[in-house]
């Protein structure tokens, strides 16, 4: 290509890889194209200096195939299903099903200030003092596997327990390998609310048994309950009045018609066994 024809003086151009420094989130590469990714080609015509980059991107077209070399990517493996046991202080045992499976992380070139905004992982302690996944950015290596509330256990195999364990592995095989691989526990059912696991069992049962009833009612029972709030009425004060319904309205509640009857318990006291 003739540089002359195209005004281009050989002083600034660049050759060699081109790399992706800033991507608009309002662009049509957002979640497509990610910084530090090289851009190989554009059109089926190579890109090896800035000045050919530079007299395709001026071109007038409204769609362009551009081929890429990711520098950061994330791919992950499903091991298996499983029940952990986690046990309580009054020694009662409670079961959750999780999904078992290995998320790896790779980002080739990249500096040690930037992994926190690669990443883009947020962690923190759950209940039990274990590493959970608070939040994750919304155009970063970690959105695209991990979810808040998902479970680390272990990094590159070897196991984790605290922020600094987590990040200490993280950045050591970061910088010697170019990826870190990470072990991860996760609901399988991810509406289910932690603090509901930890109520007692004939509470649960109740709850449940009340949420598939009121699931199951025709919604004409709902318009037969009495309004309490009344609307365009009149409050002039020659016209106010108070009146007693003698009619008795009753609304029922989960321990009125439920078989199951809550357990009575004495805190500090131990229950007879006669």
């Amino acid at each position: 290509m003739d540089d002359s024809k195209n005004g281009w003086s050989n002083s600034w151009n660049h050759i060699g890889p081109t790399e992706i420094v800033y991507i608009d989130q309002y662009g049509a590469a957002a979640n497509l194209a990610f910084v530090g990714d090289t851009i190989l080609s554009i059109d089926n015509i190579e890109i090896h200096d800035s000045i050919t980059l530079e007299a395709i991107m001026q071109k007038s077209t409204t769609r362009a195939f551009v081929k890429l070399r990711r520098n950061a990517y994330s791919h992950c493996r499903r091991i298996q299903s499983t029940v952990e046991t986690l046990k309580m202080k009054s020694e009662t045992k409670l079961l959750r099903a999780v999904n078992v499976y290995r998320v790896c992380i790779h980002a080739e070139d990249m500096l040690p200030q930037d992994e926190n905004d690669l990443l883009g992982l947020s962690i923190s302690y759950d209940a039990r003092e274990r590493l959970q996944v608070a939040s994750t950015g919304w155009s970063s290596l970690a959105a695209i596997h991990l979810r808040p509330g998902d479970t680390i256990k272990e990094v590159n195999h070897h196991p984790v327990a605290s922020k600094t364990m987590l990040q200490y592995w993280m950045s050591s095989s970061m910088e010697k390998n170019g990826f870190v691989e990470l072990l991860i526990h996760s609901n399988v059912d991810q509406n289910i609310i932690y603090d509901e696991l930890e109520m007692p069992e004939d509470v649960v049962i109740i709850s449940a048994k009340q949420i598939a009833m009121i699931r199951t009612m025709a919604s004409e029972k709902f318009h037969e309950m009495k309004r309490i709030l009344r609307k365009n009425q009149s409050f002039s004060e020659s016209k106010r009045s108070v009146s007693i319904n003698n009619q008795i309205i009753e609304f029922p509640i989960a321990s009125d018609y439920d078989p199951k009857q809550l357990r009575k318990s004495q805190k500090g006291q131990e229950e007879d066994k006669t």
